[in-house]
C-alpha cells in the first residue's frame, strides 16, 4: 500500500482509499443513467455508455444478506462470513465480515482493512472488510 499524505491506496487495483482512518471503496457511476460500480469500470453494463465518473463508496453500510461459508480454498480457513453491503451510492458490494457474531440484516457495518491470503510468492494480502459500527460491536458483548 502507498500513502501520499493522508490517503493510502491499494498498489493492486485501487478499489479502496484509506483517508483520516477511514476505509473507502472506490467505483464508478454512469453519467448516462447514474449506475454505480465497484469495483470501478471502464463502461456502464447498464447502459454500455463510456461516460463513467469516479465516485468513493462509504465508509458505512447496511448489511442486505450474509452467508457463513463452511467450506472453502485452502487459502481461507472455514468458517468465515460473507456479506452484501449495500452503500448510499446505490450499490451492493460482496464483503468478508469481521466480527465475533455474524451480521443481522439491517445492521450498520463500518470498513476495515484485515489480512487475506498470500500470494503465491508468499506476499501478504490485504483486503477490505465489513465490520460492525463501533456501536453495535459493544452492544453484542
Amino acid at each position: 500500500m502507498t500513502r501520499t499524505g493522508t490517503v493510502a491506496v491499494s498498489p493492486v487495483d485501487a478499489s479502496y482509499e484509506v483517508e483520516d482512518e477511514r476505509v473507502h471503496l472506490r467505483g464508478s457511476r454512469c453519467r448516462a443513467c447514474q449506475a454505480v460500480f465497484h469495483p470501478p469500470r471502464p463502461v456502464c453494463a447498464g447502459c454500455g455508455h463510456r461516460d463513467l465518473e469516479p465516485v468513493r463508496l462509504g465508509p458505512v453500510g447496511t448489511v442486505y444478506t450474509f452467508s457463513r461459508v463452511h467450506q472453502s480454498t485452502p487459502d481461507f480457513q472455514a468458517p468465515y462470513v460473507l456479506a452484501y453491503v449495500d452503500f448510499p451510492e446505490a450499490v451492493r458490494v460482496l464483503l468478508p465480515f469481521l466480527g465475533e457474531q455474524p451480521p443481522t440484516i439491517g445492521d450498520e457495518v463500518d470498513l476495515v482493512l484485515a489480512p487475506g491470503p498470500r500470494l503465491a510468492d508468499g506476499a501478504p494480502v490485504t483486503l477490505v472488510h465489513a465490520r460492525p459500527l463501533p456501536s453495535r460491536r459493544n452492544d453484542r458483548g
